[in-house]
């Protein structure tokens, strides 16, 4: 069996390492240790904990980390850190990001957080009911409530249409 040997190039340049599960902040934080540059965006994301709906923070890329350090120089050191599995790689050659790819997503997540907002529903529009007594069934949206997360819309039952207002996450495009 061949041993595989990397093609390596020296200067500065980001790099995307691949960290073991939840263990991005870990990572950034040893590889800023080292005096290395790291980048790791978030996202900003409403999640259901328990029976409340909470804003977390979560990676943008999960498991993967932005590292700008030249490879030949610091390379094993950032490699062997904990927590790290490996640098994305294609074939023997490990991948570089541009600067203007790093610098787009730095645009776009101002903080390092981004936002991304769902498309919003346009009146009329058929919608699932994920959750709650209406689980599973079929509405029609109606809009969304002025100052808040909730939404409106209309179920047909009992041979009617009757409003509901439920909160947006309660709801998907069909």
């Amino acid at each position: 069996m061949e041993a595989c040997s990397l093609e390596l190039e020296g200067g500065l340049r980001w790099y995307v390492l691949r960290t073991k599960p939840r263990k991005e902040t870990v990572v950034e934080r040893r590889i800023e240790d080292l005096g290395l540059e790291v980048f790791l965006p978030w996202l900003r994301l409403r999640r259901r904990i328990g029976t409340r709906y909470r804003w977390v923070l979560s990676p943008l890329f999960p498991g993967y980390l932005f590292c700008r350090l030249d490879v030949v120089q610091s390379g094993k050191v950032a490699r062997y850190a904990p927590g790290v599995k490996d640098f994305v790689k294609f074939g023997s050659r490990i991948a570089e990001v541009g600067e203007d790819v790093i610098q787009a997503i730095r645009d776009r997540c101002p903080g390092g957080v981004a936002e991304i907002r769902p498309r919003p529903y346009r009146s009329g529009e058929a919608v699932m009911i994920k959750e709650g007594p209406f689980a599973g069934l079929e509405a029609v949206f109606e809009r969304d409530m002025a100052g808040s997360e909730r939404v409106a819309v209309l179920l047909e039952l009992l041979g009617r249409q009757t409003r509901l207002v439920l909160l947006s996450e309660m709801i998907s495009r069909i």
